[in-house]
């Protein structure tokens, strides 16, 4: 399976002031139809797109602090990624769940670190 840097995740505590801040200061594009009170998709001008991921609404298991990310890695398949990541060993933190932009889970690399694998439902992956 492929995996590619698909979006940076990004820990806060204030969703709305942290998208205003993205959207207003930076100018990036909230993808509204794909985002909720406790998660704001956002896509800049140019490059990977930012999620930014309320404290509050993270499953047990992922050690979050204000300031904290999650690397996202975007693949095909997220149900078969998953299969694979369990078949391997790897601590998967929780199932294949919808996010409004497409489907994902989270696990952790061997040091601890939080992964998002995800996959974007086709509309989504024509607005890019």
């Amino acid at each position: 399976m492929k995996y590619g840097f698909g979006m940076l995740g990004l820990y806060v505590r204030d969703v709305e002031k942290s998208k205003a801040f993205y959207t207003e200061f930076l100018g990036m594009k909230l993808l509204s139809a794909f985002s909720s009170p406790t998660f704001a998709y956002l896509q800049p001008t140019e490059g990977t797109p930012i999620a930014l991921q309320d404290l509050a609404s993270l499953p047990p298991g992922v050690p979050a602090q204000p300031g904290g990310f999650e690397l996202n890695l975007e693949v095909e398949d997220a149900d078969a990624a998953q299969q694979e990541w369990q078949a391997k060993g790897v601590e998967v933190l929780t199932e294949v769940m919808d996010m409004g932009a497409g489907r994902f889970f989270r696990a952790k690399d061997p040091e601890g670190h939080v992964l998002s694998v995800y996959q974007l439902y086709p509309q989504v992956k024509a607005m890019r």
